[in-house]
């Protein structure tokens, strides 16, 4: 299926979240931070298909996790993950990026839908 960066700094919503999304067929990388996000984008041997960030991090803010991977993966999708409200059509994003929103708390099936749509754009 598709290869998927989680970062998150909850523990166990990430672990979820790998349990989850694996039993779906998607090969799952999971970081805690957006430095170790962004590693992991750097040293993949293969390009992710979607990335799940967690908007609030402990050492980054998501805005700025989103801007670096959305400069490091062009193509990449994007869902963003956060418990406070957020409006991704007034991020001032470009037209062809490819990012989406999920608010927390969500159930697992809602997970694997955003993350189908994002594959399906």
């Amino acid at each position: 299926m598709s290869r998927i960066l989680v970062v998150d700094d909850e523990g166990a919503l990430l672990k979820l979240m790998e349990t989850y999304l694996t039993r779906q067929g998607h090969e799952v990388v999971c970081r805690a931070t957006g430095r170790e996000g962004l590693e992991a984008i750097d040293q993949a041997r293969s390009p992710f298909d979607v990335a799940v960030l967690d908007h609030w991090l402990p050492d980054m803010e998501g805005m700025e996790l989103l801007a670096a991977v959305m400069g490091r993966c062009a193509d990449l999708r994007i869902l963003v993950s956060s418990g406070s409200l957020m409006d991704v059509d007034n991020l001032g994003l470009p037209p062809t990026a490819r990012v989406a929103f999920l608010q927390k708390p969500y159930p697992p099936g809602m997970l694997a839908q955003a993350v189908a749509e994002l594959l399906q754009r």
